[in-house]
């Protein structure tokens, strides 16, 4: 199997902030440098497309719409997640809506990361998506596709990727349980009895590759993994538990709230905690978690923004305002589907996990609702996060927003 690649460790100085001529800073917080890894530079920010360098703040801006004369053009995943590769300043995609046969069906199995680099403002793939006979299953009884049976099987994913910047890998964890023959698909029948172990996934954006990670995987499909800087390691969240991943593989260490299946999950920094939101007991609940034990410090029902729990919830952590970032869909009128997002908008939401505090943030709202979305991300260095959203109707298109304390009431 692929090995990853080599890793330096980097001796970089402490990073300054950005010159005045852009709105973009480099943070305290996050220009730490976790693990051994370098901490985030000047220079990095000023890689940035011009277009995120002179960002006005407080509104959300479309800095990419997919139209045919692009390089690639993809339907968005929102059964997949998201990751931001650090290093390469790009937000890598991976997850499939994999509820069709994946054989010319409009719903194709995608196996690909699709990766969209702030450089340039493209989106390319690491490969093309595997055909579905390249599906199979290794001698270790591990399901694999491609030519060199080397990429992992197109599956679902939500919240369940994280980028480990010490590895500069993105982790994958989750398996393909929706291309279980009887399902919604027979297509694989004849391989997978075969399956004998579902792996971790590692995926390396240096060279574009794929490596299983040994010992027995741990699904956190419809739920969440996170990066924690603070333990130089990815933790996860499960309806049964808070795990954390550790050379010997994943550990469970406590029991993460009992979140029921949707919630999503980030790293708090200021706090040192993790901050999930999900559904307990019938309520939207927001948990604040201890990442070293596991242990719930606090829950409490969300009843200041107008999330109701059936929203799949989009989150980031902002370092810079020490505050984590929701998305949440407002109705037009009462009794609507959350499925009608023409009559939704996507409002900006803050949350102070040390003084336990919502607001919603000076933003105009996206003009639709999000539904469910796994695609927000922050911009290390930055003040700015990115959205891949797909406007009822509309092309797919990366949204940038700037938010300052000046947004914050």
């Amino acid at each position: 199997m692929i090995r990853p690649p080599s890793l330096r460790a980097a001796a970089i100085t402490a990073a300054m902030a950005v010159s005045a001529a852009g709105p973009a800073m480099v943070h305290a917080q996050d220009s730490r440098a976790p693990c051994g890894t370098a901490p985030i530079a000047a220079e990095s920010v000023r890689a940035l497309a011009p277009v995120l360098r002179t960002l006005a703040s407080g509104r959300w801006t479309p800095i990419h719409r997919q139209s045919a004369g692009d390089g690639i053009t993809f339907r968005r995943q929102k059964h997949g997640g998201s990751a931001f590769d650090t290093r390469r300043r790009q937000l890598v995609l991976f997850g499939s809506d994999t509820h069709a046969d994946g054989n010319g069906s409009d719903v194709p199995w995608i196996n690909s990361p699709l990766i969209f680099d702030l450089t340039t403002l493209r989106w390319h793939r690491a490969y093309p998506d595997d055909a579905v006979d390249s599906y199979a299953v290794t001698a270790e009884g591990i399901p694999v596709a491609g030519p060199r049976g080397d990429h992992p099987w197109a599956m679902h994913t939500f919240a369940a990727l994280a980028y480990d910047p010490v590895a500069d890998a993105v982790v994958v964890a989750s398996f393909p349980d929706h291309l279980r023959p009887g399902r919604f698909t027979d297509a694989l029948a004849g391989v997978w009895p075969a399956i004998r172990r579902h792996p971790t996934w590692l995926f390396h954006p240096a060279t574009a590759t794929w490596q299983p990670l040994p010992g027995a995987g741990v699904s956190f499909f419809a739920y969440a993994i996170t990066w924690v800087a603070d333990l130089c390691r990815v933790v996860g969240l499960r309806r049964d538990g808070i795990y954390a991943r550790t050379p010997g593989g994943w550990r469970r260490l406590g029991e993460g709230g009992s979140l029921k299946w949707g919630a999503n999950m980030v790293y708090d920094t200021a706090a040192r905690r993790l901050v999930a939101l999900g559904r307990r007991q019938g309520r939207a609940v927001v948990a604040i978690i201890d990442p070293a034990s596991g242990q719930v410090m606090h829950t409490r029902p969300v009843h200041e923004a107008p999330w109701l729990g059936g929203q799949y919830v989009a989150m980031a952590y902002h370092p810079g305002l020490a505050r984590t970032v929701a998305l949440f869909d407002r109705p037009l009128a009462p009794g609507l589907k959350r499925r009608e997002r023409r009559r939704h908008r996507a409002e900006t939401w803050t949350y102070d996990a040390r003084t336990d505090a919502w607001s919603r943030a000076s933003v105009a709202p996206l003009p639709f609702g999000l539904g469910m979305n796994y695609n927000l991300a922050h911009v290390p260095g930055t003040d700015i996060l990115l959205l891949v959203a797909d406007p009822p109707g509309g092309a797919l298109t990366v949204w940038a927003l700037r938010l300052t304390p000046a947004e914050m009431p």
